[in-house]
């Protein structure tokens, strides 16, 4: 299932990004603008 059968438009994303909790101490911290490209590829 992707985002956008979830009902989320494009026009959401930046409201979806501020509203990530980004931990530290994982694999990787993910920057605001890496995850606004995955949520953006996630609606395709």
């Amino acid at each position: 299932m992707n985002t956008k059968e979830l009902g989320v438009t494009e026009d959401m994303l930046d409201d979806l990004v501020q509203s990530t909790f980004v931990m530290e101490g994982g694999y990787k911290v993910l920057s605001k603008d890496e995850i606004r490209d995955i949520l953006k590829e996630s609606l395709e």
